[in-house]
């Protein structure tokens, strides 16, 4: 993602931009650790070499195994996983029980750096707001962590001048050989400055069995907007008040904008440009009312819950038709016992292929990291072939290496996730950051959208108002 020019201001104002610039947890939330901001670094030797170092790598939700010396963590987490019936082995090239995939990254993690000579020490800074908040008052204190980790806050932090861009040899290699979901949310002036080994975009999926009872092909996946709010609103009718027709989230906080921003990206829209909301676009408006059309036809309010796991609970329920969320979903709505189908968001009259990185944990070095090397060693290690065949094998998520992802044998074995795969590519972006008062900016939007599809205004008049308040606060 290219960021624009966009005001520089000092890291004192960061916390509050960065605040509600965080969505959820990647893959499952950790727990929040009380500890203070960073442990004091075992070294202040800034140029020592990779061979025989310690780093301080910070967890989250998808491959936390505990905190402290990695080595010591793998052997109770293996314990713990078979005193729950868990099969714990894994071949690979064979898929394995999700909820052994912390440890079996975590392994495989272990073992690369291990050649290395390099020891990892995990931190657990929790998710969300606790963890900006630490990140921030670590910055401040500059007593960072080696390898800082976040979701859309990190890019705020690249243009803050506070993350250490990748080397240049590493960036030619992650462009050549990752998907650009992986790395271009992160990219800033040119320069790399973080890599998710396994980011989400979001796809469309749908419920077979409700729309089968609407009379409609199973099989086949709405290829329009047009004929996803039909679809939509014929689930609803046939629902009768026990199921809907669903569509996307729209609530007024982060798990909405990331989800219905795919839409907004498709169709040519954006939430902001170089720092300044661009709210009122006429492609912001057809989306909108998009939105609109499709809360029409669901159960009142639930589209724009303030809570999204309401949003969810319908769907796993068995009580929404379509959802657009993240390539989780593939595995865990059969999980449910969902027939699903999985297939590319449905495109406007006049979009292209565009998405938005959702559950996306993004790993950095802060410039206040005292062993570079070492870490970009580890960051490394995250796009390697054993690592990201792991992430094929698991099945929940798409590789983001393009050899592993592009194989014939993935193609094959897993072709709705390659579908994701190929949505990675191209037109892809992280949520931005507003130049001033980015939390107000966000919640004018958001409420601007949620009065949108609750009330018969005119949409274009709701939005031009959102934005007059949101350049009032921006400037």
């Amino acid at each position: 993602m290219k960021f624009g020019t966009a005001a520089k201001w000092g890291i004192s104002a960061l916390l509050i931009a960065a605040l509600a610039g965080c969505g959820g947890g990647a893959g499952g939330k950790s727990e929040v650790s009380e500890s203070p901001p960073a442990e004091k670094p075992e070294s202040k030797d800034t140029t020592t070499p990779a061979q025989g170092t310690t780093i301080t790598v910070l967890t989250e939700g998808a491959t936390n195994v505990g905190t402290g010396k990695l080595g010591d963590l793998l052997a109770p987490k293996e314990k713990e996983l078979k005193g729950k019936g868990l099969d714990t082995a894994y071949t690979p090239g064979k898929q394995f029980p999700a909820d052994a995939f912390g440890l079996h990254y975590q392994t495989i993690m272990y073992n690369l750096m291990k050649e290395k000579n390099i020891e990892v020490n995990m931190q657990d800074w929790g998710w969300g707001e606790p963890l900006i908040q630490k990140q921030t008052a670590g910055f401040l204190a500059k007593n960072m962590p080696d390898i800082i980790v976040g979701e859309t806050q990190m890019n705020g932090f690249a243009q803050q001048g506070l993350l250490e861009p990748f080397p240049d040899d590493m960036a030619d290699e992650i462009r050549k050989n990752v998907a650009d979901a992986a790395w271009k949310p992160m990219e800033y002036n040119g320069k790399i400055y973080g890599l998710a080994a396994q980011p989400g975009v979001s796809s469309l999926f749908w419920n077979k069995d409700l729309v089968k009872q609407a009379g409609l092909d199973p099989d086949k996946a709405p290829a329009t907007w047009a004929e996803l709010a039909d679809n939509v609103k014929k689930v609803t009718e046939a629902g009768k008040g026990k199921f809907y027709g669903g569509g996307v989230y729209a609530g007024a906080n982060f798990g909405g904008y990331l989800r219905y921003g795919a839409l907004m990206m498709i169709n040519g829209g954006a939430f902001a440009a170089d720092g300044k909301p661009v709210f009122n676009s006429d492609a912001n408006v057809e989306t909108v009312t998009l939105l609109r059309d499709l809360n029409a036809s669901n159960a009142p309010g639930l589209m724009v819950n303030t809570n999204e796991g309401t949003y969810f609970d319908a769907w796993y329920k068995g009580q929404l038709a379509y959802i657009i969320d993240g390539p989780w979903q593939s595995q865990q709505a059969r999980d449910k016992k969902i027939d699903v189908g999985m297939a590319p968001i449905p495109m406007s009259p006049n979009g292209k292929a565009g998405n938005i990185t959702i559950g996306a944990a993004f790993h950095s070095v802060p410039k206040d990291s005292k062993h570079k090397e070492a870490a970009f060693e580890y960051i490394r290690a995250m796009y390697s072939k054993d690592v990201q065949q792991l992430i094929a094998d698991s099945n929940v998520r798409s590789p983001i290496l393009k050899e592993i992802a592009e194989s014939d044998t993935y193609k094959k074995e897993h072709p709705e996730l390659y579908t994701h795969y190929q949505a990675m590519g191209g037109n892809v972006q992280g949520l931005p950051t507003f130049a001033k008062d980015n939390s107000k900016a966000w919640q004018i939007w958001g409420d601007a959208v949620v009065k949108a599809l609750m009330t018969k205004g005119d949409v274009k008049a709701i939005l031009d108002d959102a934005q007059k308040r949101a350049e009032a606060v921006t400037q």
